[in-house]
């Protein structure tokens, strides 16, 4: 298991969100497992996917040009995962000469697995800074639903996932 992040805020009570900062100049997959207070345990992955490995990706446009971080367009998988569900989807990074104005120019291809319940108004949203896929989370048996979330938010180099499952 790698653990290349920054900094991690545990869930906590009131909004059960947890927050993962990874720095992205290593261009290497940043994974970490964080378990919160309830002892629930969620995995949360960043990976810069390589012009070569994103050939195996079919949904993905395979006619896309990659610079390697920092400067110019990377792409990276965002992952979450409980135990019980796990959600994905890729971004494009642009990062200019001037660092502070890097953005986000494409969030795609979600994909999603769920044991023992449904997504429902699924959404994968982008501005210049966050990435969002959001759903509502029906249980089987009644058990209940919320929303769930898994943001990526750009500031520089630096990559912030918060999510809520």
């Amino acid at each position: 298991m790698l653990q290349n992040c920054l900094s991690k805020k545990n869930a906590t009570e009131d909004t059960k969100e947890i927050t993962v900062q990874f720095d992205l100049k290593d261009q290497e997959k940043h994974e970490i497992i964080v378990v919160d207070e309830s002892g629930k345990e969620m995995t949360i992955t960043i990976e810069p996917i390589m012009l070569s490995e994103r050939e195996d990706y079919g949904r993905i446009n395979r006619l896309s040009y990659q610079h390697l971080f920092p400067y110019g367009k990377s792409t990276y998988q965002v992952k979450a995962a409980t135990p019980y569900m796990g959600i994905s989807y890729f971004i494009d990074v642009n990062v200019p000469n001037n660092i502070e104005e890097s953005r986000i120019i494409k969030a795609y291809s979600y994909d999603y697995w769920i044991i023992g319940g449904t997504l429902n108004n699924i959404s994968l949203s982008h501005t210049e800074k966050t990435a969002k896929f959001s759903a509502d989370v029906s249980w089987l048996g009644g058990l209940g639903g919320a929303n769930v979330y898994v943001k990526a938010t750009l500031s520089g180099n630096l990559l912030t996932i918060s999510t809520r499952m």
